[in-house]
């Protein structure tokens, strides 16, 4: 588990450290692949912040080319990315959409049920941050659906008071009880200069519940949704959440175009279009519903809702002029004259929402207000149209046309001439290319300023419809919008020296309360890496220390035996430990080897001691705390009294472990002897004394067949053991023999002393 969570952290800081930007045009390619064509995007949500359009959701779908010229089905993806298109970045309609995009991960590696897809909703979005709301998720049980309060915000800029702890990045928001995010096709729009965005009626399911892609009857949204959803956004990370029902004279529908207007206090919202029974919402239409859509929903072109932002009335007024065919699933952009004369939104594309429905619209209308007066403007072709598209305005003088397909519910069906379309609102006519550097100011068109008089700069002389159709609008319309509305543009081009705002960070997914308390989201993936960090350090520091201990257990005792087995031995016989030992040639008579036991309960063995030698003409010293087996009786000696320690395990035939021959040896050895440091040491001495004898080694001397013993000196040595004393010893070694006989013996191994 922990390295799990380990990896999840440094996958997390990873992420986090990342721009987050990746183009998109070798994603998901097959074998021998050699191109991608995208070929649509249907109802995707989108919306600007400052100089980048983000666009979200809805379905794909892509052609593939082959090296052997084959064409492969269109293939539609859906994933938890986050699209981007900068303004700075100048592009051709034939360019490919996968090179013009950028893209973001929402998730940033972790589960997509996290940051789901959803088709169709809206994107809520001031100047610094956008809220993911509404639409529909796929009808699957692959994945566990957000809760009906789930909403995903993401924050770019930062606004009011500064914030030290703050970053780029996504966060998980909570709407209020009064909220839901089930519903879908609704129509929307933002207001930066007021910090509100607005979500205009939809269709729901008929108990508010959770609302699905078309499939199983019960996740179906059946009907038009009645609320006008809003959310302010004026005080970062403190959005106000507001759920309004409409009123009776305001008829529910779905993929209406929801359009701002900056006259009076706080501008004004036209709903336009739309159907009240969308065909997709239904498995087969019953005949009451086909009869509404034909009679009810062209009248949602011809007479327009009004919503005063201010007041939070509702109203309505009849357009004239070149009315369009009713249509939803269209989008638009609004125009102002530069002297606020007149307002002109332009609507392109969409279809009629009916279940005969062949192509889409590739037509452009104009509604002018305050005069409420349809303009056709552009005259398309039935092959160019497309429906379930977005718009942006990046400059006065351009529509961006995001997205779409061609053919009601045909979602894999290639748009004609690119995903990405370019309308000049100057013109009236469709660009091939665009460029940050090429634009001008709005001008009303001539075909508008036919209808309403004045000039391309305004000035207009037709400032009402024929009649209003309630008084209170001719005082909204005439009051001017007197607040700033902040604009980005130009944008320098990426081509130039200065470069775009800075790239967008691929932050992961931070719960409400730890997003919104001014920590940075990337706080919790840098914690939980140190974290991980310091437990993989105590572990491994545990492992250490536990294996150090296992070893000391199994080798330390040995080991320190057998360096005091060395050390002492080698100043028995007289050899420093730098230069060779000395060897002594030793004959036993019996052959055999004496067993002693200690004090201890371990019972070891050891050879028969080497016989003293002598120093320099002095005697050798008996060494402090030596003992050997009780059994050997020698009157006034310690050593007998209190066994020896001085030998550990015996070594292995012919690898002796302290450098010595073994007992049997016949090999002869020569050097110097070396005085016994023990021999000066005070608690030494006074053992001596106690013991009221010479110091000398008390074991007996190894015996030859003469009964006498050798020794490599220029002196000679005289043991003094008597005969009769050694003769008792002899009997003494005998009897030791053979209570050996009755102890288990013991073998040495290469850990330790093993029982045989």
């Amino acid at each position: 588990m922990f390295f799990l969570v380990l990896i999840g952290s440094f996958t997390a800081i990873s992420a986090a450290s990342s721009t987050g930007v990746v183009n998109l045009a070798r994603r998901d390619w097959d074998v021998n692949q050699i191109n991608s064509t995208w070929c649509s995007w249907m109802l995707p949500r989108a919306a600007v912040i400052r100089d980048t359009l983000y666009i979200d959701g809805g379905f794909r779908s892509y052609l593939s080319g082959f090296a052997n010229g084959s064409v492969a089905p269109d293939q539609q993806y859906d994933s938890s990315q986050f699209y981007t298109l900068n303004f700075s970045r100048p592009f051709k309609t034939s360019d490919n959409a996968s090179d013009t995009f950028e893209m973001i991960n929402k998730t940033a590696g972790a589960s997509n049920n996290l940051a789901p897809e959803f088709l169709d909703g809206m994107m809520f979005a001031n100047d610094g941050e956008l809220y993911l709301y509404g639409g529909l998720l796929r009808d699957t049980d692959s994945m566990n659906p957000p809760s009906e309060s789930y909403v995903l915000g993401y924050e770019r800029y930062q606004w009011g008071p500064e914030r030290e702890a703050w970053s780029i990045g996504f966060y998980e928001g909570t709407l209020p009880p009064n909220v839901t995010r089930y519903v879908t096709a609704g129509a929307g729009v933002n207001i930066p200069s007021e910090n509100l965005g607005f979500y205009f009626s939809g269709m729901r399911r008929p108990d508010w519940g959770e609302i699905r892609t078309l499939g199983r009857r019960e996740y179906n949204a059946t009907v038009a949704a009645n609320s006008l959803i809003s959310v302010d956004m004026s005080t970062m990370r403190a959005e106000k959440w507001s759920n309004d029902t409409l009123p009776s004279q305001v008829s529910g529908r779905a993929n209406a175009e929801l359009a701002w207007i900056p006259v009076s206090d706080r501008g004004v919202l036209l709903a336009i279009g739309g159907v009240v029974n969308p065909e997709w919402a239904f498995i087969a239409e019953s005949d009451a519903q086909k009869i509404q859509n034909q009679y009810i929903s062209p009248q949602l072109m011809s007479t327009i809702s009004v919503y005063d932002v201010n007041t939070q009335r509702w109203f309505s007024q009849n357009a004239s002029g070149d009315i369009p065919p009713q249509l939803t699933q269209a989008c638009s952009v609004v125009a102002s004259a530069k002297d606020g004369s007149s307002h002109n939104i332009y609507l392109y594309g969409g279809y009629s929402g009916l279940p005969d429905s062949e192509t889409a619209s590739d037509d452009v209308y104009i509604l002018s207000v305050p005069s409420f007066v349809w303009v056709k403007a552009y005259n398309g072709s039935g092959s160019h149209g497309r429906q379930g598209h977005r718009c942006a305005k990046p400059y006065p003088d351009q529509m961006l046309v995001i997205g779409g397909s061609p053919m009601e519910g045909t979602y894999a069906d290639c748009v004609e001439d690119g995903v990405i379309q370019i309308f000049n609102l100057n013109t009236l006519m469709w660009q091939d290319s665009y460029d940050p550097s090429v634009w001008t100011e709005y001008e009303v068109p001539d075909i508008v300023t036919a209808q309403i008089g004045g000039n391309i700069n305004g000035s207009a002389t037709r400032l009402s419809p024929a009649a209003w159709d309630n008084s209170d609008l001719s005082g909204l319309f005439s009051t001017k919008y007197t607040k700033t509305i902040t604009t980005y543009y130009p944008y320098p081009s990426i081509n130039e020296t200065s470069t775009p705002a800075p790239p967008h960070t691929n932050i992961t997914i931070a719960s409400p309360s730890k997003s919104h308390n001014g920590v940075p989201s990337w706080a919790a993936a840098v914690l939980g890496v140190i974290l991980g960090l310091v437990f993989l350090i105590a572990i491994i520091t545990a492992i250490l220390l536990w294996r150090r201990r296992r070893y000391l257990r199994m080798y330390g005792s040995s080991t320190g035996t057998m360096s005091n087995r060395q050390r002492i031995l080698s100043w028995m016989s007289g050899t420093p430990p730098a230069k060779a030992p000395t060897v002594t040639t030793t004959e036993e008579t019996s052959g055999r080897r004496t067993t002693v036991t200690s004090t201890t309960e371990d019972v070891s063995t050891v050879r028969d001691a080497e016989p003293p030698q002598e120093a320099a003409s002095s005697q050798v010293h008996e060494l402090a705390d030596t003992s050997v087996p009780s059994e050997l009786p020698s009157p006034g000696s310690e050593t007998e009294k209190n066994g020896s320690h001085f030998f550990g395990p015996r070594p292995r035939a012919n690898s002796p472990a302290d450098g010595l021959p073994l007992p049997d040896s016949p090999t002869t050895g020569v050097g110097n002897p070396v005085p016994n440091p023990a021999a000066f040491h005070p608690a030494y001495l006074d053992q001596a004394s106690k013991a009221g004898r010479p110091d000398a080694i008390s074991s007996p001397s190894p015996r030859s067949e003469g009964g006498s013993a050798k020794h490599i000196s220029s002196d000679e040595f005289v043991s003094p053991i008597s005969p009769k004393e050694e003769e008792r010893i002899g009997k003494a070694e005998e009897e030791a023999a053979i209570g050996s006989q009755r102890r288990p013996t013991w073998r040495q191994s290469s850990f330790g002393e093993d029982l045989e």
